[in-house]
């Protein structure tokens, strides 16, 4: 990709409402910032961003503008989220799918003050990096991030876990209208008493898979209902994934009404990928949707699979956690807002050659956007080189004649 000169007008055009939220020169230095995380294919540190915008906003502007704490940048966020949203068609049932996954952004860096050494889950290496919490609306083939937070170090100050961090994040979330009917969908990290109660306080409904040791009103545990019950109780159940296709996948489930202390009626659905699994490789998935199904139920859960996904572009695609921005953890936090504007501006420009029920990926999107944005800027770079052979040519001219007369 060569070096950007100007700025994309579908950019300026988009941010143009945003204009009022900065001065004159931190305005332009935010809207290269974006583009540079559009048009760049490398790393997407502050430096290597920096190598395609023009020479006039260099990278220490650039790192300013991450460090700088006096620009509304949760406003920022708030409307890019809006605009994202509106622009994708409504499905037609009005189901909101809510999708809490975490991740881990790998750091060389100890000085890093939200950098932190664990891992994901018991069977993940060890990794040294940011922990980072990102809340997705689904619906349909589309996915748009709504909400980040980073999980700092324990023992750090203002720490928080996982789930009081997407207990803090729901209130703040913005939603679309038209979303009559919300599910929250996420892994066995987030389910407790306290996001429990307050998804239910919201009248939204719930598909989590459930640690084991919960216990029934009947002092039941959960993981007694998976070790004794014999291979021929599970049923089979075939599933498309979000996009509709001729492939399924094949799970073999078994559903039960329950009651959950300080929870109420639920479905709890035992799931396999094969028959003949033993009960550590068993999902134990919990809903309090009415008349759920074992086939329902597992079909919602699968909405997971696209919060993998955007993870993955939002680290491919506009480099989430690679600017290097230290010493400060609202740096940090900035940084990573920045990589999630660039994806939500990607996302609004890009929204037609998304199509419903087909599939579609960022890295796709973010190709041709650069490949326009970048023709644009060669064509205007041979019309700036015609334009000046077209002036200095009556002066190579006349020069050429009063040699001439010169010489006679």
């Amino acid at each position: 990709m060569i070096r950007m000169t100007r700025m994309p007008e579908a950019g300026t055009r988009l941010l143009a409402p945003l204009q009022s939220s900065f001065s004159s020169r931190p305005y332009l230095v935010f809207c290269w910032l974006l583009v540079a995380h559009l048009v760049c294919f490398g790393q997407a540190t502050v430096q290597g961003l920096a190598r395609y915008t023009p020479r006039h906003v260099a990278a220490w502007q650039l790192r300013r503008r991450l460090a700088a704490g006096r620009w509304q940048w949760a406003r920022v966020l708030e409307w890019l989220v809006s605009e994202a949203l509106a622009a994708f068609p409504p499905p037609k049932a009005g189901v909101l799918y809510l999708v809490v996954a975490s991740t881990l952004k790998n750091k060389r860096s100890k000085k890093n003050p939200l950098a932190k050494k664990g891992r994901l889950n018991e069977y993940a290496p060890y990794t040294f990096g940011l922990h980072v919490v990102i809340l997705l609306a689904q619906w349909e083939v589309y996915r748009v991030p709504l909400a980040f937070g980073l999980v700092k170090p324990k023992g750090s100050p203002g720490y928080q876990s996982e789930t009081a961090l997407f207990r803090e994040m729901r209130p703040e979330v913005l939603l679309p209208a038209w979303g009559k009917q919300v599910i929250v969908v996420a892994d066995a990290a987030y389910p407790s008493r306290a996001n429990l109660q307050a998804i239910q306080a919201r009248h939204w409904f719930f598909v989590l898979a459930f640690p084991r040791t919960w216990q029934l009103a009947t002092g039941q545990y959960l993981r007694d209902l998976v070790t004794p019950l014999p291979g021929h109780h599970y049923r089979q159940v075939r599933l498309s994934l979000v996009v509709p296709s001729a492939r399924r996948r094949v799970f073999w489930t078994f559903a039960n009404r329950a009651q959950l202390r300080q929870v109420g009626d639920v479905t709890v659905v035992l799931s396999r990928r094969r028959r003949n699994d033993g009960p550590k490789h068993t999902k134990l998935l919990v809903t309090n949707l009415p008349q759920a199904t074992a086939q329902v139920t597992v079909a919602c859960y699968l909405r997971r699979w696209p919060v993998e996904l955007g993870i993955k572009e939002l680290k491919g695609v506009v480099g989430l956690g690679q600017p290097q921005v230290t010493k400060a953890a609202a740096r940090v936090e900035r940084s990573v807002a920045g990589a999630l504007m660039a994806y939500w501006r990607l996302l609004r420009l890009r929204a037609k050659q998304i199509q419903p029920g087909n599939s579609w990926s960022a890295v796709t999107l973010k190709q041709g956007l650069a490949w326009e944005w970048g023709a644009r800027q060669v064509q205007r770079a041979a019309r700036q080189e015609a334009r000046r052979e077209v002036r200095l040519r009556p002066t190579c001219q006349g020069s050429r004649h009063r040699g001439t007369l010169a010489t006679l």
